[in-house]
């Protein structure tokens, strides 16, 4: 799930970062960073099957 989250928000940095649209980037920048919090205090477990 983590994998999806992540290849949604660069997929959307590209095309912030493509209008130049700085407050859209620090935004998903931001909702990065808190994933990765997430994911390294063991909020967020995949199960791969």
């Amino acid at each position: 799930m983590w994998k999806l989250k992540v290849a949604r928000i660069l997929r959307e940095i590209l095309v912030a970062g493509s209008k130049r649209d700085w407050d859209r980037i620090i935004e998903l920048a931001q909702e990065l960073e808190e994933l990765a919090r997430e994911c390294r205090d063991g909020s967020i477990v995949e199960n791969d099957g």
